[in-house]
Protein backbone atom coordinates (compact mmCIF):
# COMPACT_ATOMS: atom_id res chain seq x y z
CA UNK A 1 0.00 0.00 0.00
CA UNK A 2 1.34 3.62 -1.03
CA UNK A 3 1.78 5.45 2.01
CA UNK A 4 1.41 9.69 1.23
CA UNK A 5 3.60 11.71 2.93
CA UNK A 6 2.40 15.10 3.89
CA UNK A 7 3.83 18.46 2.59
CA UNK A 8 6.91 19.21 4.92
CA UNK A 9 9.21 21.66 5.61
CA UNK A 10 9.44 25.04 4.20
CA UNK A 11 6.51 24.50 1.34
CA UNK A 12 4.35 23.43 4.32
CA UNK A 13 4.86 26.23 5.77
CA UNK A 14 5.07 28.75 3.19
CA UNK A 15 1.27 26.90 2.13
CA UNK A 16 -0.12 28.02 5.53
CA UNK A 17 1.15 31.51 5.50
CA UNK A 18 -0.41 32.39 2.18
CA UNK A 19 -3.48 34.45 2.39
CA UNK A 20 -5.62 34.27 -1.00
CA UNK A 21 -8.07 37.84 -1.34
CA UNK A 22 -11.63 36.48 -2.04
CA UNK A 23 -12.84 38.27 -5.04
CA UNK A 24 -14.59 41.53 -4.09
CA UNK A 25 -18.39 42.40 -5.39
CA UNK A 26 -20.90 44.44 -3.38
CA UNK A 27 -24.39 43.01 -4.34
CA UNK A 28 -28.01 43.01 -2.53
CA UNK A 29 -29.58 39.61 -1.26
CA UNK A 30 -31.81 37.94 -3.70
CA UNK A 31 -34.47 35.60 -2.29
CA UNK A 32 -35.39 33.55 0.72
CA UNK A 33 -33.93 31.58 3.03
CA UNK A 34 -36.13 28.27 2.37
CA UNK A 35 -36.28 25.65 5.20
CA UNK A 36 -34.57 22.24 3.97
CA UNK A 37 -37.36 20.05 5.90
CA UNK A 38 -39.85 20.76 3.68
CA UNK A 39 -38.03 19.67 0.74
CA UNK A 40 -37.03 15.96 2.55
CA UNK A 41 -38.13 12.98 -0.19
CA UNK A 42 -38.88 15.01 -2.75
CA UNK A 43 -36.38 13.29 -5.28
CA UNK A 44 -37.42 14.37 -9.06
CA UNK A 45 -35.89 15.17 -12.09
CA UNK A 46 -36.52 16.43 -15.81
CA UNK A 47 -40.30 16.55 -16.70
CA UNK A 48 -41.06 15.52 -12.97
CA UNK A 49 -39.33 18.03 -11.39
CA UNK A 50 -40.63 20.67 -13.48
CA UNK A 51 -44.05 19.72 -13.05
CA UNK A 52 -43.42 20.40 -8.87
CA UNK A 53 -40.79 22.82 -9.25
CA UNK A 54 -41.61 26.13 -7.42
CA UNK A 55 -38.63 27.90 -5.99
CA UNK A 56 -36.35 30.13 -7.36
CA UNK A 57 -34.33 30.31 -11.00
CA UNK A 58 -31.12 31.36 -10.81
CA UNK A 59 -29.80 32.81 -14.31
CA UNK A 60 -25.95 31.40 -16.34
CA UNK A 61 -23.91 32.62 -18.84
CA UNK A 62 -25.54 31.00 -21.58
CA UNK A 63 -28.78 32.32 -21.11
CA UNK A 64 -27.45 35.77 -20.96
CA UNK A 65 -25.32 35.18 -24.23
CA UNK A 66 -22.18 35.67 -23.03
CA UNK A 67 -18.97 34.40 -24.95
CA UNK A 68 -15.00 34.64 -24.66
CA UNK A 69 -13.34 36.85 -26.78
CA UNK A 70 -12.01 34.25 -30.18
CA UNK A 71 -8.39 36.29 -29.58
CA UNK A 72 -7.87 34.12 -26.27
CA UNK A 73 -5.51 31.31 -26.83
CA UNK A 74 -5.44 28.04 -24.76
CA UNK A 75 -2.68 25.02 -24.02
CA UNK A 76 -3.77 21.45 -25.04
CA UNK A 77 -4.13 18.92 -22.59
CA UNK A 78 -0.83 18.10 -20.49
CA UNK A 79 -1.82 14.94 -19.16
CA UNK A 80 -4.21 12.03 -21.14
CA UNK A 81 -5.40 9.23 -18.26
CA UNK A 82 -5.52 5.57 -19.63
CA UNK A 83 -8.65 4.76 -21.38
CA UNK A 84 -9.53 2.49 -18.03
CA UNK A 85 -9.16 5.43 -16.12
CA UNK A 86 -13.23 6.30 -14.21
CA UNK A 87 -13.34 9.56 -12.30
CA UNK A 88 -15.15 10.31 -9.94
CA UNK A 89 -13.79 13.91 -8.20
CA UNK A 90 -12.18 16.88 -9.89
CA UNK A 91 -10.87 20.27 -9.63
CA UNK A 92 -12.56 22.71 -12.01
CA UNK A 93 -11.88 26.65 -12.65
CA UNK A 94 -15.01 28.69 -12.13
CA UNK A 95 -14.10 31.54 -14.40
CA UNK A 96 -15.94 31.71 -18.00
CA UNK A 97 -12.64 33.02 -19.20
CA UNK A 98 -11.67 29.34 -19.32
CA UNK A 99 -14.94 28.01 -21.05
CA UNK A 100 -13.15 25.92 -23.44
CA UNK A 101 -10.79 24.11 -20.87
CA UNK A 102 -14.04 23.60 -18.85
CA UNK A 103 -16.20 22.02 -21.90
CA UNK A 104 -13.23 19.72 -22.52
CA UNK A 105 -12.86 18.82 -18.55
CA UNK A 106 -16.68 18.18 -18.93
CA UNK A 107 -15.83 16.44 -22.24
CA UNK A 108 -13.43 13.98 -20.69
CA UNK A 109 -15.65 12.83 -17.95
CA UNK A 110 -18.66 12.27 -20.52
CA UNK A 111 -16.27 10.10 -22.47
CA UNK A 112 -15.51 7.67 -19.41
CA UNK A 113 -19.00 7.65 -17.44
CA UNK A 114 -22.08 8.75 -17.26
CA UNK A 115 -23.47 11.04 -13.59
CA UNK A 116 -26.22 11.18 -12.57
CA UNK A 117 -25.83 13.67 -9.47
CA UNK A 118 -22.86 16.67 -9.16
CA UNK A 119 -22.37 17.82 -5.90
CA UNK A 120 -20.93 21.09 -6.86
CA UNK A 121 -18.32 22.15 -3.94
CA UNK A 122 -18.26 26.00 -4.26
CA UNK A 123 -16.13 29.46 -2.50
CA UNK A 124 -19.05 31.68 -0.80
CA UNK A 125 -17.24 34.69 -3.11
CA UNK A 126 -19.47 37.94 -2.06
CA UNK A 127 -20.37 37.70 1.55
CA UNK A 128 -24.20 36.99 1.49
CA UNK A 129 -23.97 33.82 3.15
CA UNK A 130 -26.08 33.69 5.98
CA UNK A 131 -25.13 30.06 7.22
CA UNK A 132 -21.76 28.39 7.97
CA UNK A 133 -22.81 26.34 4.82
CA UNK A 134 -24.45 27.76 2.15
CA UNK A 135 -26.91 24.82 0.20
CA UNK A 136 -28.95 25.89 -2.85
CA UNK A 137 -32.69 24.79 -3.65
CA UNK A 138 -33.30 26.83 -6.76
CA UNK A 139 -32.91 26.03 -10.67
CA UNK A 140 -30.19 27.23 -13.06
CA UNK A 141 -31.48 28.59 -16.34
CA UNK A 142 -28.76 27.94 -19.52
CA UNK A 143 -30.27 28.22 -22.96
CA UNK A 144 -33.80 29.52 -23.35
CA UNK A 145 -36.47 27.26 -21.15
CA UNK A 146 -33.41 24.47 -20.51
CA UNK A 147 -33.02 23.97 -17.00
CA UNK A 148 -30.12 22.12 -14.39
CA UNK A 149 -32.32 21.42 -11.12
CA UNK A 150 -31.30 20.68 -7.51
CA UNK A 151 -31.86 17.76 -6.15
CA UNK A 152 -33.80 18.47 -3.18
CA UNK A 153 -33.71 15.33 -1.53
CA UNK A 154 -30.17 15.00 -1.14
CA UNK A 155 -29.74 18.84 -0.72
CA UNK A 156 -31.94 18.50 2.16
CA UNK A 157 -29.83 15.81 3.74
CA UNK A 158 -26.99 17.64 3.63
CA UNK A 159 -28.73 20.43 4.81
CA UNK A 160 -29.85 18.40 8.27
CA UNK A 161 -26.22 17.10 8.88
CA UNK A 162 -24.90 20.55 8.65
CA UNK A 163 -27.41 21.93 10.41
CA UNK A 164 -28.55 25.04 8.77
CA UNK A 165 -31.54 25.36 6.26
CA UNK A 166 -31.42 26.66 2.46
CA UNK A 167 -29.39 29.94 2.03
CA UNK A 168 -30.36 30.73 -1.82
CA UNK A 169 -29.77 34.66 -1.65
CA UNK A 170 -26.04 33.17 -2.02
CA UNK A 171 -26.54 31.63 -5.69
CA UNK A 172 -27.69 34.23 -7.98
CA UNK A 173 -24.59 36.13 -8.31
CA UNK A 174 -22.48 32.66 -7.31
CA UNK A 175 -20.33 32.35 -10.54
CA UNK A 176 -18.68 29.21 -8.38
CA UNK A 177 -21.78 27.15 -9.20
CA UNK A 178 -23.50 29.64 -12.50
CA UNK A 179 -20.58 29.22 -14.69
CA UNK A 180 -20.10 25.26 -14.86
CA UNK A 181 -24.33 24.42 -15.23
CA UNK A 182 -24.36 24.96 -18.98
CA UNK A 183 -21.40 22.79 -19.36
CA UNK A 184 -23.43 20.71 -16.94
CA UNK A 185 -26.66 20.69 -19.39
CA UNK A 186 -24.64 20.00 -22.28
CA UNK A 187 -22.68 17.08 -21.27
CA UNK A 188 -25.29 15.35 -18.98
CA UNK A 189 -28.23 16.80 -19.75
CA UNK A 190 -30.63 14.04 -17.40
CA UNK A 191 -28.21 15.36 -14.35
CA UNK A 192 -29.72 17.01 -11.17
CA UNK A 193 -27.27 19.58 -8.88
CA UNK A 194 -26.61 19.87 -5.09
CA UNK A 195 -24.75 22.91 -4.83
CA UNK A 196 -22.70 24.05 -2.03
CA UNK A 197 -21.02 27.50 -1.20
CA UNK A 198 -18.87 27.22 1.84
CA UNK A 199 -16.12 29.99 3.23
CA UNK A 200 -12.88 29.34 1.22
CA UNK A 201 -10.27 31.93 2.28
CA UNK A 202 -8.01 31.86 5.11
CA UNK A 203 -7.83 31.21 8.48
CA UNK A 204 -8.84 27.83 7.85
CA UNK A 205 -11.49 25.98 10.58
CA UNK A 206 -10.62 22.23 10.82
CA UNK A 207 -13.57 21.28 12.99
CA UNK A 208 -15.29 23.52 10.39
CA UNK A 209 -13.55 21.22 7.36
CA UNK A 210 -14.64 18.23 9.47
CA UNK A 211 -18.31 18.26 9.53
CA UNK A 212 -18.14 19.04 5.85
CA UNK A 213 -16.23 16.13 5.16
CA UNK A 214 -19.10 14.05 7.24
CA UNK A 215 -22.01 15.89 5.58
CA UNK A 216 -20.66 14.78 1.81
CA UNK A 217 -18.70 11.21 2.63
CA UNK A 218 -21.72 9.16 2.59
CA UNK A 219 -22.66 10.20 -0.96
CA UNK A 220 -18.94 8.98 -1.99
CA UNK A 221 -18.74 5.16 -0.78
CA UNK A 222 -18.17 2.64 -3.42
CA UNK A 223 -21.78 2.45 -4.58
CA UNK A 224 -22.37 6.07 -4.58
CA UNK A 225 -19.41 7.24 -6.66
CA UNK A 226 -20.91 5.21 -9.53
CA UNK A 227 -23.41 7.61 -10.20
CA UNK A 228 -22.62 11.03 -8.23
CA UNK A 229 -19.59 13.16 -9.13
CA UNK A 230 -17.26 15.59 -6.61
CA UNK A 231 -17.15 18.72 -8.17
CA UNK A 232 -14.45 21.19 -6.46
CA UNK A 233 -15.30 24.48 -7.86
CA UNK A 234 -11.62 26.49 -7.61
CA UNK A 235 -9.29 28.60 -9.05
CA UNK A 236 -5.74 28.57 -7.70
CA UNK A 237 -3.05 31.32 -7.35
CA UNK A 238 -4.40 34.76 -7.38
CA UNK A 239 -3.73 38.34 -7.83
CA UNK A 240 0.07 37.57 -8.03
CA UNK A 241 2.65 38.45 -10.82
CA UNK A 242 4.10 35.45 -13.10
CA UNK A 243 6.83 35.24 -10.18
CA UNK A 244 4.35 34.69 -7.60
CA UNK A 245 2.21 32.47 -9.29
CA UNK A 246 4.49 30.08 -10.40
CA UNK A 247 5.99 29.81 -7.20
CA UNK A 248 2.31 29.06 -5.73
CA UNK A 249 1.74 27.12 -8.71
CA UNK A 250 4.68 25.04 -7.86
CA UNK A 251 3.34 24.16 -3.98
CA UNK A 252 0.14 23.28 -5.52
CA UNK A 253 1.52 21.03 -7.67
CA UNK A 254 3.07 18.91 -4.83
CA UNK A 255 -1.07 18.28 -3.53
CA UNK A 256 -1.18 17.03 -7.64
CA UNK A 257 1.73 14.50 -6.78
CA UNK A 258 0.62 13.12 -3.95
CA UNK A 259 -3.16 13.68 -3.59
CA UNK A 260 -4.41 12.65 0.24
CA UNK A 261 -5.39 14.49 3.19
CA UNK A 262 -2.47 15.49 4.52
CA UNK A 263 -1.13 17.52 1.65
CA UNK A 264 -4.55 18.76 1.36
CA UNK A 265 -3.37 22.40 2.32
CA UNK A 266 -1.03 22.73 -0.40
CA UNK A 267 -3.52 23.36 -2.64
CA UNK A 268 -2.84 27.33 -2.43
CA UNK A 269 -6.43 27.95 -4.24
CA UNK A 270 -9.96 29.65 -2.88
CA UNK A 271 -11.97 26.83 -1.94
CA UNK A 272 -9.58 24.90 0.49
CA UNK A 273 -12.43 23.62 2.74
CA UNK A 274 -13.23 21.36 -0.43
CA UNK A 275 -10.00 20.12 -0.95
CA UNK A 276 -9.86 18.77 2.71
CA UNK A 277 -13.61 17.07 1.40
CA UNK A 278 -11.81 15.46 -1.41
CA UNK A 279 -8.54 14.88 0.13
CA UNK A 280 -10.52 13.13 3.09
CA UNK A 281 -12.50 10.85 0.79
CA UNK A 282 -9.23 9.44 -1.07
CA UNK A 283 -7.86 5.96 -0.98
CA UNK A 284 -4.03 4.74 -1.02
CA UNK A 285 -4.55 3.91 -4.45
CA UNK A 286 -6.21 7.24 -5.95
CA UNK A 287 -4.39 8.35 -9.29
CA UNK A 288 -4.58 11.86 -10.29
CA UNK A 289 -4.34 13.41 -13.79
CA UNK A 290 -3.99 16.73 -14.58
CA UNK A 291 -5.94 17.70 -17.68
CA UNK A 292 -5.04 21.89 -17.83
CA UNK A 293 -2.63 23.63 -16.16
CA UNK A 294 -2.31 27.19 -17.11
CA UNK A 295 -3.26 31.34 -15.85
CA UNK A 296 -5.23 33.98 -17.00
CA UNK A 297 -2.66 36.05 -18.16
CA UNK A 298 -1.46 33.18 -20.44
CA UNK A 299 -4.74 32.79 -22.26
CA UNK A 300 -5.68 36.60 -22.48
CA UNK A 301 -2.26 38.26 -22.43
CA UNK A 302 -3.93 41.24 -20.02
CA UNK A 303 -3.34 42.02 -16.52
CA UNK A 304 0.33 40.23 -16.00
CA UNK A 305 0.43 41.77 -12.24
CA UNK A 306 -3.16 40.24 -11.11
CA UNK A 307 -2.87 36.67 -12.13
CA UNK A 308 -5.27 34.14 -11.38
CA UNK A 309 -4.12 30.29 -12.33
CA UNK A 310 -5.90 26.95 -12.73
CA UNK A 311 -5.39 23.05 -12.52
CA UNK A 312 -8.10 21.11 -14.01
CA UNK A 313 -7.56 18.20 -12.24
CA UNK A 314 -9.42 14.54 -12.13
CA UNK A 315 -9.06 11.57 -9.72
CA UNK A 316 -10.07 8.14 -9.57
Amino acid sequence: MRRCVGTVGAIFALALAISLSACSKKAEPQGATQSAGQYAGQLASGQQQEAVYGGLTFSTWEKEGKAVDPRFSYPAPAEKPGSDFIPWTGTVSHHFLTDPLIDAWFREIRSRRDVRHFFILSPSHFGLSTRDYSVAEGRWECAEGNYVYTNREYGGRICASLGVDYDNQVFPDEHGVSTLIPYIRRHFPEADVIAVAVQGEPPLDMNYCERFYKAIAPFFDEEGRKENFLLVSTDFSHHGNQEQTALKDGISRTFFDKPCKENFIAAVCDNRPSIYVMASLFGADVKAFVLFHCNSFEISGMDGDDITSYFFSLFG
